[in-house]
């Protein structure tokens, strides 16, 4: 009998565990959607704004087509799905393609996008996070191209921000991806197999006054106007280990601050104006790096020996 009413008490306990539990409300939109609808899955929306607007923390994609800007102020999903691309088109506007602006921390996952500034030269980026408080940004399997302003700029205000980007790439945009965290504020930065290749100014920077760490790996940063990556951030520790930095046409790596430390692992750098170029700050290298070819080579700050 004893068994029986512990049972039954831990039964009612997981009753009303999962009848507190918020439901995650998933939407739809698809290629035919219409934003009358319900943003079922029977019933989908024509656009990522609607689906938002009606209550969704998931946003998934019946099939690949063209879902408009979206701004984003709470945590949120949207997940296209593999095989499918969400198009976010940006023209004649001053919007970004995505804008974030949370007043509190948040989790934001963005997958199987592209999206276009069609090259109207307007200063806006692809995904903005200025007003974002805290939380988590990541970026996976997606394009992000043509825009005047950055593929991604990331600029946490308040606490400490986390961007990871994974298997995407941003080209043809003024700056790749640009990392300015407010004074007092920490971004910390994780890139994997991703591709910064033919933007205008510089593929990754590194500016603002607070906090920048993180790693690159598996990347390729090439043919940017300007510099592959530069760090003239309050502080910047940050490490790029088996990814190549070539054929940017000013520097491959550089250093602006005294705060930024950069350190180089198993990478290649060449075909750049300068190889290395640590103006203040240090570049290090872990001694297993191949940089040949440059216009200038340019030194390591020093040599740390693999252990």
């Amino acid at each position: 009998m004893r068994k029986l009413v512990l049972l039954c008490t831990s039964l009612c306990a997981m009753v009303l565990l999962f009848s507190a539990s918020p439901v995650r409300a998933q939407q739809w939109v698809g290629p035919n959607g219409n934003d009358a609808n319900a943003c079922t899955q029977l019933a989908p929306c024509a656009s990522f704004q609607r689906a938002i607007n009606v209550g969704a923390s998931q946003i998934n994609c019946l099939g690949s087509g063209s879902y408009g800007p979206v701004t984003i102020t709470a945590s949120l999903t949207i997940d296209c799905g593999a095989g499918n691309v969400g198009n976010v088109n940006v023209s004649g506007s001053s919007n970004s393609g995505i804008t974030i602006n949370t007043a509190s921390a948040v989790t934001i996952v963005l997958r199987h996008l592209a999206l276009n500034g069609l090259s109207t030269g307007i200063a806006v980026a692809g995904i903005t996070a200025t007003s974002f408080s805290s939380g988590t940004l990541i970026v996976e399997d997606c394009m992000i191209y043509g825009f005047g302003g950055s593929g991604i700029a990331f600029n946490p205000s308040g606490g400490r921000g986390l961007l990871l980007v994974s298997n995407s790439q941003l080209f043809q945009n003024t700056f790749g991806i640009v990392v300015q965290p407010a004074s007092g504020q920490i971004a910390s930065v994780t890139l994997n197999k991703v591709e910064l290749v033919a933007n205008n100014v510089d593929g990754l920077f590194f500016g603002g006054s607070g906090v920048v760490a993180g790693t690159m790996r598996d990347s390729v940063v090439g043919e940017n106007g300007n510099n592959g990556v530069i760090a003239s951030a309050g502080q910047v520790f940050f490490t790029v280990e088996e990814s190549s930095i070539v054929d940017n046409l000013t520097n491959g790596i550089a250093t602006g601050t005294a705060g930024s430390a950069i350190k180089v692992g198993a990478s290649t750098i060449g075909g750049n104006g300068t190889g290395v170029l640590a103006s203040s700050g240090s570049i290090v290298s872990f001694g297993n790096n191949q940089i040949s070819d440059n216009g200038s080579d340019g030194n390591f700050t020093s040599t740390k020996p693999l252990k």
